[in-house]
């Protein structure tokens, strides 16, 4: 009789499972469009908002220095567009990004420019996706989770920059550490050839090579003291990690500069910048500062209610990536990353716990059609809005103001000489009038310039101490300055020195008695907004 009954029971289970079976050839099909619904309306709007580009003070002269590199053939060391650069030889630590971004515009123009952005953007959103994809399962979820973790990027992906590729290295090293702490090392051998080209094009390789080479030293620290003996370091696996750290150490002097250009960056990521608002600590009652509370709650939330397994290494790693927006609110990208990648997995399984997953049933089959006709709908009118954005770089006057009429006249004048500017507007000066006329200071920074020549600049701008040290200098034959700083009324009372053109925005001085002088007072300026309002780059 038992024999018969354990019969009876394998053939129900055996029904069960097809009755499953034939319920779930119905509703995956549901479930799968209104999966993918839900990834073109979050698709659609990370597109419309990466595809909004403003330009960047410094793409000018990223634009410039790059098309130097190509008319050349090699790294260009000598600086031809400051007069006040002689003192160092010229570190291009961007010299590869600057190479790719004239290349797309070469061949594409602005538009290009734009479209390399979005994809470079729409690139490391997908990744953090496909990871998010390999620790959850609800769609929505995967998708809402992606969204919060990018709100980090999206002030920072909305201009043209090197950092945009610091942020798609830093994502792949999160990725290869994460694999790694589960035991899959050989996953670490793709690390020092990301190294090596991330030194090539951007500073904050110094993040990731950091990262990388500190999970390294935790994981050698943490089999020593398991096995209370160094040996252990050169043996089995962690042989592998030992010869991994030296290829990451060796990948790091694969550049123009060799190993000079790793201990440059670390000098000069470490010094203070008080006059660069990025380089300070975020401000936590900004917009951005409640987006770093939100993830810092968010991530904390997961890691302490979590019934998943809480790696040691990963959240030494998350604690030091939390600790740097705190130092300089530049690095909250690399911190909402870090959360992506080493707590979504915590969030998840908290989010679960909280709001248990529900499955769909057959009666909600006709609502997700409509759901999705009308996501996928919005989603096309959304890339459809989008569309106009490719064609315009903004110069933006309320983020950072351009000074287009003065440099235009300056351009139609035919005026040669050496020009005192503020930092934001070397660039676009070099852009329109080098190597013409040179100019004081640009944002290449310490990269050209000495310490003293930067810090003259400063007082100049600021107005401060001997603000006028430049002005003494006889090869500063003009000096182009902004309203906004107090150095355009010292500039007035300056012996010597007589105002040639203004408007609302800016002041252009000459040395009195100067050739400039006239040549500039007779030349008509051009009909153009002073701060180029609605203008498009270059």
């Amino acid at each position: 009789m038992p024999y018969f009954q354990s019969g009876s029971t394998e053939i129900e289970h055996a029904q069960g499972n097809a009755a499953r079976k034939d319920e779930g050839m119905k509703l995956p099909s549901t479930r799968n469009w209104r999966d993918i619904s839900i990834l073109c309306l979050f698709g659609s709007a990370l597109f419309y908002v990466f595809s909004r580009t403003s330009a960047d003070p410094d793409l000018w002269g990223h634009i410039r220095f790059g098309e130097d590199l190509w008319r050349t053939g090699r790294i260009v060391r000598e600086d031809i567009y400051s007069y006040l650069s002689g003192d160092q030889v010229w570190i291009n630590h961007e010299w590869l990004a600057e190479a790719i971004f004239y290349a797309v515009f070469a061949n594409a123009g602005a538009t290009g420019l734009i479209i390399f952005k979005s994809c470079l953007s729409l690139l490391v959103i997908g990744i953090i996706y496909w990871h998010l994809r390999q620790q959850i399962s609800v769609t929505p979820r995967k998708a809402i989770l992606t969204v919060v973790f990018s709100l980090s990027l999206i002030p920072y992906l909305a201009i043209v920059r090197p950092q945009a590729f610091t942020f798609l290295v830093f994502l792949l090293v999160l990725i290869i550490l994460e694999r790694a702490d589960r035991g899959e090392h050989r996953w670490l051998w793709f690390g020092p050839p990301l190294l090596a080209l991330a030194v090539n094009l951007h500073g904050g390789v110094l993040a990731s090579a950091g990262l990388f080479l500190l999970w390294l030293m935790l994981s050698l620290s943490s089999a020593a003291f398991r096995e209370r003996s160094l040996a252990v370091i050169f043996a089995g696996s962690n042989l592998v990690i030992v010869c991994v750290a030296i290829a990451a150490i060796a990948a790091m002097a694969l550049n123009p500069y060799g190993i000079q250009l790793p201990f440059f960056l670390l000098r000069t990521a470490t010094i203070p910048r008080p006059e660069i608002a990025e380089w300070q600590p975020i401000a936590l009652m900004s917009a951005e500062g409640l987006v770093y509370v939100l993830l810092l709650v968010l991530a904390l939330t997961g890691i302490i209610f979590s019934r998943k397994e809480r790696r040691p290494a990963l959240i030494t790693l998350f604690v030091c990536t939390a600790l740097l927006p705190l130092i300089a609110s530049r690095h909250m990208p690399l911190f909402g990353l870090t959360c992506a990648v080493l707590t979504a997995e915590h969030v998840a399984d908290v989010w679960d716990r909280a709001s248990p997953v529900l499955s769909v049933s057959g009666d909600h089959a006709a609502q997700s059609v409509w759901f999705t006709a009308a996501s996928l709908v919005i989603a096309l009118v959304v890339i459809t809005a989008s569309l106009p954005n490719f064609q315009c770089i903004r110069m933006d006057g309320r983020k950072t103001e351009f000074p287009v009429k003065a440099v235009a006249l300056l351009k139609q004048s035919n005026a040669t000489g050496n020009m005192a500017v503020h930092f934001d507007w070397g660039e676009y000066v070099l852009w329109h009038l080098g190597p013409r006329i040179k100019v004081s200071i640009d944002g290449r920074r310490e990269t050209v310039y000495s310490e003293r020549s930067y810090a003259e600049n400063l007082r100049f701008t600021s107005g401060l101490g001997n603000w006028d040290r430049i002005l003494e200098k006889p090869e500063t034959h003009l000096a182009f300055v902004s309203k906004g700083f107090p150095v355009f009324n010292l500039m007035q009372l300056k012996p010597g020195w007589t105002r040639v053109y203004e408007d609302p925005m800016s002041g252009l001085f000459v040395r009195r008695g100067s050739p400039l002088e006239e040549e500039i007072r007779l030349t008509k300026a051009p009909d153009v907004s002073y701060m180029g309002a609605g203008s498009c780059f270059p």
